[in-house]
């Protein structure tokens, strides 16, 4: 018949609460890391879209700054294409009006092919009187460029002289066809409208200089080059730190590029508090340390639905079920196994002349050297009162049950000593049944033949190991 308490020797593992506290504790660990990490991303995620707000809103800004800025010289190149030249006093007129809003540009030049013939204001910037863009190598490609593309085309930023960062846009300025020219005609190029601006004004004015909303932003592309042009405005470093970034297009082809990242940092903007991360493991920790405490608990109340209060033995109910493991064992492994009652001789009058206490303490050191001389796969137990009980799991004959039982008398018979320094002496009677595992024979019936060989050995003076027999055959004494 199959153990119905075989998962209690499972559950009784000493190093099961250790075990069950450490995966508990792990995977508490494990989630809390997990709950971290996405929590982590996900805020890493807000931070991004809400920099990439950011940066759209300074692009818009950018734009429209810079499509404001740009017109002045669309509009004066309109008029010279149209007119075919602007008079000094009409120029000084017109871009005077024009700029009188505007105080982020610092000056615009007409330069007939390609050479500045007028500038406004006219104070401090007469030096670039006369200067030919084609003979200048800084000037030459952007008005090339203009002048093939047919577009403004923006330059920059570049150090200027008077400090500061300026932004140079080439407007290029192609005549008006005169009534009755072919369609086919190209148009006659006339020159370049130059605007300077001051870019640091600008930049200002669109809020890319400055650290706002908990980001720091920068920007490269020099000379509309992009990612691949030089930084030229924040930390060169920043577009190392995975910053989130757009692109600025710009007038005549090319663009900038703005980058943004956290002012404190990715790590610590994704970040969870402290106090939370700190709490999370906490929570972990503990969780593992109840998880043993409650297996613990759980064991010691199996222990004590399984195991003598008094002594620690397994008592009865455990024992049955450890002896009914055995003669399957027995059975399935052909071999044989054997049952020791054992009943304390003298015990009623050491525990009625010296009191409950001493014989208490007599069970304990009966219990402690009967367990002594069980091995690993044996089971010692107390079955009740003075009554003690012990499963061989293998032995090779009958004889070998009765040398354990007369070892199991010897120690039993020692003197015992007591608290109070005094010894007493108990002895015992065993009745020893030995099994093969016959499938036929009942539990009950294997315990009744031991508990009859127990009788015949009290019967017989006490002190002795009676072996328990077949029906037909007498019990023997020894």
């Amino acid at each position: 018949m199959p153990s119905t308490h075989l998962p209690v020797r499972w559950l009784q593992n000493r190093s099961l609460p250790l075990l069950v506290g450490l995966c508990s504790g792990a995977l508490a660990f494990l989630l809390a890391w997990l709950v971290i990490d996405v929590s982590h991303t996900k805020a890493r995620t807000e931070i991004a879209a809400q920099a990439q707000s950011h940066l759209l809103q300074i692009r818009d800004r950018l734009d429209r700054q810079l499509q404001s800025t740009l017109s002045v010289p669309e509009t004066v190149a309109a008029f010279v294409a149209a007119q075919g030249h602007m008079p000094p006093e009409i120029f000084a007129s017109v871009v005077g009006r024009l700029l009188e809003s505007r105080a982020n540009i610092r000056n615009l030049a007409l330069a007939p092919d390609n050479v500045i013939s007028d500038i406004f204001p006219r104070l401090g910037n007469e030096k670039a009187l006369g200067l030919r863009y084609l003979d200048n190598p800084q000037q030459r490609a952007a008005v090339e460029r203009s002048i093939q593309t047919r577009r403004t085309v923006v330059a920059g930023p570049i150090p200027l002289v008077q400090g500061g960062l300026g932004i140079v846009s080439r407007t290029p300025v192609f005549l008006s066809k005169p009534p009755g020219t072919p369609a086919m005609a190209e148009p006659r190029y006339w020159g370049i409208v130059s605007l300077t601006v001051n870019a640091d004004a600008l930049f200002a004015e669109v809020g890319l200089n400055t650290d706002q909303m908990g980001f720091q932003v920068a920007a490269r592309g020099l000379d509309a080059m992009g990612a691949q042009g030089a930084v030229f405005i924040g930390r060169a470093g920043l577009f190392d730190e995975t910053p989130v970034t757009l692109d600025v297009p710009l007038p005549g082809g090319g663009s900038w590029m703005l980058g943004a990242v956290p002012v404190v940092g990715w790590k610590a903007a994704g970040s969870a508090p402290a106090l939370v991360v700190t709490l999370s493991y906490v929570f972990a920790l503990l969780l593992g340390v109840l998880s043993a405490w409650l297996v613990r608990a759980h064991q010691q109340v199996l222990a004590l639905a399984s195991h003598d209060r008094l002594t620690g033995l397994p008592n009865r109910r455990l024992f049955e079920d450890r002896l009914s493991q055995a003669v399957l064992a027995a059975h399935r492994d052909r071999r044989a196994g054997a049952l020791l009652l054992v009943d304390l001789d003298g015990f009623k009058a050491v525990n009625d002349s010296r009191g409950h206490g001493c014989g208490d303490q007599v069970l304990v050191h009966v219990a402690q050297r009967l367990a002594g001389l069980a091995r690993a796969n044996d089971t010692a137990a107390r079955l009740g009162g003075d009554e003690f009980g012990l499963v061989l799991n293998a032995v090779t004959s009958p004889q070998t049950a009765l040398d354990v039982a007369q070892r199991v008398l010897r120690d039993i018979g020692a003197p015992i000593r007591l608290d109070p320094g005094e010894y007493v002496s108990v002895g015992a009677s065993i009745g020893v049944a030995v099994f093969q595992g016959d499938p036929t024979e009942a539990l009950p019936a294997l315990i009744e033949r031991a508990d009859q060989a127990l009788y015949a050995s009290k019967r017989s003076g006490r002190g002795k190991a009676t072996l328990a027999a077949s029906a037909d055959q007498p019990a023997g004494a020894t």
